[in-house]
């Protein structure tokens, strides 16, 4: 079965944007399908990249490793994301690892395919606003992590790992790791999210409430 049609939603996904149907069908049926059972490293930083990857179903973190080695998230790519396109082009090594879901498949684009896609400006532009999105989606973490207090920073976090899931799955340890506090303070802020009934909570796994609550006042950098 062609890849436009096992996966449909993904001639919505904003790199295919305003692109004819011609083209989006036969750069999706280009792409190679990978499936992965369980979490894979399929981009590490300081590598080369071989190739744009395009996140089908799953997600896949994307986090950085500075020379301590203490690890920082940076985002999660949902389905539609795309990822390794700015390596690929400029033929530099990944500036940071990316690792998929359990269950995640992943569409590859070649470089050589991803050449010949940029002949097209509308593709060009295209890939021009995911990156300008990602620079203020950047810019917020830098002012979050800098200006914003510890519940800001988990409020921010939660509404980017919520975006079209009401459920997050994940331990007290792990969000306290991405907003750089103790467990202790991310209990306490989670109990206070609760009883501002913005979010429940069952074990490890914790439903959004109130998204639009959630992200109030947390900047543009959370918007798209």
């Amino acid at each position: 079965m062609e890849n436009s049609i096992r996966f449909p939603h993904l001639l919505k996904a904003d790199f295919l944007q305003g692109l004819d149907s011609g083209f989006k069908r036969n750069f999706l049926n280009a792409c190679t399908v990978r499936i992965f059972k369980k979490p894979t490293l399929i981009f590490e930083q300081g590598m080369p990249a071989e190739g744009m990857a395009i996140v089908a179903h799953g997600y896949a973190d994307v986090t950085y490793t500075g020379e301590d080695g203490q690890e920082m998230f940076l985002v999660r790519a949902k389905a539609g994301a795309t990822l390794g396109e700015s390596e690929t082009i400029s033929d530099e090594p990944c500036a940071a690892s990316c690792k998929t879901s359990s269950n995640a498949t992943v569409l590859f684009c070649a470089s050589a395919q991803l050449d010949t896609a940029l002949q097209n400006p509308a593709f060009v532009k295209n890939l021009t606003k995911i990156l300008h999105k990602r620079l203020v989606y950047d810019n917020w973490v830098k002012h979050i992590g800098q200006f914003g207090v510890v519940g800001e920073r988990l409020r921010g976090f939660l509404y980017v790992l919520s975006e079209n899931v009401g459920k997050i799955s994940e331990t007290q340890s792990y969000l306290a790791n991405v907003v750089g506090c103790s467990r202790q303070t991310i209990n306490r802020e989670l109990a206070a999210l609760r009883e501002a009934g913005l979010i429940a909570q069952n074990g490890s796994e914790i439903t959004v409430l109130d998204r639009e609550a959630l992200g109030k006042g947390l900047g543009k950098g959370l918007a798209g």
